[in-house]
Formats: C-alpha cells, sequence, structure tokens
C-alpha cells in the first residue's frame, strides 16, 4: 500500500522539479535553483516527507479530508511553497521569490500546487482503492 503512496508522491516530487527547471531555464523564473543530482534527492525525500504528512493529516482531521481534491491539493501546495521556500531562502539555498517579481512567484508556487494536487490525488485514488477492497 504504501508503495503507491511513495510513487505519487515520487511523481509529484519530478514534475514539481521540472516546473521549477523549466521556468529556471526559459527564464521565466528568478528563484536560482540548481538542481545537482544529491539536491534532486534532497528534494525528492522532502517530498516523501511532505507528502506522508499530508497524509497523517488527511487520516486524522477527517474535516479536511472531505474537501474536494482541489481544494486539499491547492492549500497544501501553498502551504508548502510558503513553509519550504521560506526556509530555503532563510540559509540561502534559494531566491525568495517574493522579492524576484510576479514571474518567480507564480512558477514556483505553481509547481508547489502541481504536488500539493498530484499528492492529493494520490491519497485520495488509494484510500477509494482500498475502501473497494474491503
Amino acid at each position: 500500500m504504501y508503495i503507491k503512496y511513495s510513487t505519487g508522491f515520487l511523481v509529484a516530487s519530478i514534475v514539481q522539479a521540472a516546473t521549477i527547471m523549466l521556468s529556471e531555464k526559459f527564464h521565466i523564473s528568478s528563484l536560482g535553483a540548481n538542481i545537482t543530482p544529491t539536491q534532486l534527492l534532497i528534494h525528492i525525500l522532502s517530498g516523501q516527507v511532505a507528502g506522508y504528512l499530508l497524509l497523517y493529516i488527511m487520516r486524522n482531521m477527517k474535516a479536511i479530508s472531505k474537501n474536494s481534491l482541489w481544494t486539499i491539493g491547492i492549500t497544501y501546495g501553498a502551504i508548502v511553497w510558503v513553509v519550504l521556500l521560506s526556509i530555503n531562502s532563510a540559509i540561502g539555498k534559494v531566491n525568495a521569490p517574493w522579492k524576484q517579481g510576479f514571474p518567480t512567484v507564480i512558477s514556483s508556487l505553481a509547481a508547489f500546487l502541481f504536488f500539493g494536487l498530484i499528492a492529493a490525488y494520490t491519497i485520495k485514488e488509494a484510500d477509494v482503492k482500498n475502501l473497494e477492497r474491503e
């Protein structure tokens, strides 16, 4: 069961990283995120932690899990965006998007919203299939 969650969170992390990389490559964003193999591994591990945190929240707070996939994914993605980019900009890993201008804010926020939506979809889909088996 957890392999489905981990796989979904991996896909979410890769889509998020690809969005950031493409926006940097096409000079839409000036986040300054350089994705090295080590940073990609850390990014993927962080995505697993963030995904499992969302799973924990959704399983233990039924009022949240009853919301739509869109509401959960967008809200969680935005929260993770604020928390992780605040931490990473404070330690000098990326430029704070809110200081880089509107295109950087939108492109980095979109990447995190993709992550949140894919993670929420993964959890809801896996839980629905579990209920069908029971």
